[in-house]
């Protein structure tokens, strides 16, 4: 996938713009190192939520990641067509989803691969500088408040 680059954002511009047009860069690089393997980004994201936990039912996954339960049914059914998760009754309400021995190698090759494209974006940063670059990014994903603009 080809980017049209009409010209480089400067620093000064509207905190947004910037912010979309980074993700959407990061993304498509992303993608990019993903494609052959076999998954998307957001799948990715999906099988990463198990390097710390065996298993998830449906609606935890879709909490953790932050979409909606409808949205991980369909991507955990692409996972599994795929063979990198299996899904098992934990009672008549609830599902549990874990990844296969083949998600984990999947996740583990694709990790390497989304590391890489993170120390490409980080490229000509000193460690301090990616320090705060890296605080900055969690604190305001961690921040739920929001601002009113003063009247």
């Amino acid at each position: 996938m080809s980017v049209v680059r009409t010209s480089d954002p400067e620093p000064e511009a509207n905190l947004g713009y910037l912010f979309r047009l980074a993700h959407q860069r990061f993304r498509t690089a992303l993608e990019d190192a993903l494609r052959d393997l076999g998954i998307s980004a957001q799948e990715y994201v999906i099988l990463s939520v198990f390097e710390t936990r065996p298993e998830l039912s449906t609606s935890d996954l879709a909490r953790i990641t932050q979409v909606t339960r409808q949205t991980m049914h369909a991507a955990v059914l692409e996972l599994e067509t795929a063979g990198l998760i299996e899904r098992r009754p934990k009672n008549q309400r609830v599902v549990l989803v874990r990844p296969t021995k083949r998600g984990r190698t999947t996740l583990a090759a694709a990790t390497d691969r989304v590391r890489a494209v993170e120390h490409a974006a980080l490229a000509g940063l000193s460690r301090t500088q990616e320090r705060v670059v890296r605080t900055w990014l969690a604190n305001l994903a961690a921040s739920r408040t929001t601002t009113r603009p003063a009247e």
